[in-house]
């Protein structure tokens, strides 16, 4: 337990670290991306992201987006917005067709699910990947 607690505190102060406080009180960290930590689209409908900083994903982010999948062909085959109440998706199906998705972000925020406090990214994080 008391090592979980280090982590957490660990991973905290990394998120923490990296943002800067503006002159009007609010919070920006212009470093932060979305990453992609599994997929099988095609096999079993699941997508799991996160909002990472140089490769590492921080865990107590998150924010709203929208997920558009398209063929091989280049013609979408799915969308949906997501709330980012979790990041971890799961299709109602799966979709052997898919071969690129994009997620964007729905504004140029993320939000600490611990403190509720909004932190500016500049732009909407997005991400676009092929699905191998």
């Amino acid at each position: 337990m008391k090592t979980r607690l280090i982590a957490f505190a660990l991973l905290c102060s990394l998120g923490a670290g990296a943002q800067t406080k503006l002159a009007d009180g609010s919070w920006q960290d212009l470093g932060l991306e979305l990453g992609l930590r599994a997929e099988a689209i095609r096999e079993t409908g699941v997508l799991r992201l996160c909002v990472a900083k140089e490769g590492q994903c921080i865990e107590n982010l998150t924010l709203g987006f929208m997920v558009r999948v398209y063929d091989k062909a280049g013609k979408e085959i799915w969308n949906s917005l997501w709330t980012g109440r979790t990041l971890d998706l799961k299709f109602k199906s799966p979709l052997p067709e898919a071969q690129k998705v994009l997620v964007e972000a729905t504004s140029a925020s993320v939000v600490n699910k611990l403190s509720g406090t909004r932190i500016a990214t500049g732009k909407p994080l997005k991400l676009e990947f092929t699905v191998e």
